[in-house]
């Protein structure tokens, strides 16, 4: 997903106009309708705005990602993880370290090729 899909995916589901959002970064709606529509590119500013607005990672605004709040402790997502690797004998909790930092890996080269 692109920044201008996940940028109006994220819009909507807050339920947000495109003049609303304008309004909270300082500008007309015009520019968040040439955000959508991928004419325009925010600066780094405003994208550090817009995520703290919505509550989300930059690599989830960015399209780089599909996590939204990666670092949330007590999001659902981290909590099944950590609640499974508290289960796990010391001989597992290994293999499945060993398995995350496989797809920690692969995400970085997957990140570095776009």
């Amino acid at each position: 997903m692109e920044f201008k899909d996940r940028l109006k995916e994220l819009r909507k589901q807050h339920n947000m106009t495109q003049k609303k959002l304008a309004e909270l970064l300082g500008y007309g709606y015009t520019a968040i309708a040439n955000y959508e529509s991928g004419r325009n590119q925010p600066s780094i500013k405003d994208l550090k705005r817009i995520v703290a607005i919505f509550n989300v990672s930059m690599d989830y605004l960015l399209g780089l990602s599909d996590v939204a709040k990666p670092y949330l402790a007590e999001s659902i997502e981290w909590k099944e993880i950590y609640d499974c690797c508290c289960k796990m004998d010391k001989e597992n909790f290994q293999l499945f370290s060993e398995q995350a930092q496989w797809f920690v890996e692969r995400s970085r080269k997957k990140y570095h090729s776009l």
